[in-house]
């Protein structure tokens, strides 16, 4: 494996986790106005608790790009996780219909992270080969 594959899966993981980390948090710690109807209550807890899972998986990428010689099964676990957002994505473009371009680009860089993620994870054996004759 190439110093140039380990460089641009730490880049990803980091632009991607960040891309979770920050917006998970924001939106988690968002004060919202005073309500009292219990299904508008449990509303914002199933939001905010999602933003705390978005913001979970956010930080285990930005851990993953920092320790990604152990990382395999995590990065691979990740890619598993965005085939599943583009799935719910697409499902969604049938079933909902047609959203704005911003989710379109959204699904495609999804697409191609899970892809990335997938089929070219670290490697098994956690060496990173930086000669071709190794």
């Amino acid at each position: 494996m190439q110093i140039l594959h380990k460089l641009a899966l730490q880049l990803l993981l980091f632009i991607f986790g960040l891309s979770l980390l920050v917006p998970g948090l924001v939106e988690m710690f968002t004060l919202t106005l005073a309500v009292t109807d219990e299904r508008a209550i449990s509303q914002i807890n199933q939001s905010r608790a999602l933003h705390g899972m978005m913001a979970g998986l956010g930080l285990l990428s930005c851990i993953a790009c920092f320790y990604l010689e152990q990382a395999r099964i995590l990065v691979m676990g990740i890619g598993f996780t965005l085939v599943l957002v583009v799935v719910a994505r697409l499902y969604s473009l049938v079933l909902d219909g047609l959203p704005d371009n911003v989710m379109l680009f959204y699904l495609v860089i999804e697409l191609l992270l899970a892809l990335i993620f997938l089929f070219l994870p670290p490697p098994a054996n956690g060496e990173w080969q930086t000669d071709r004759h190794q």
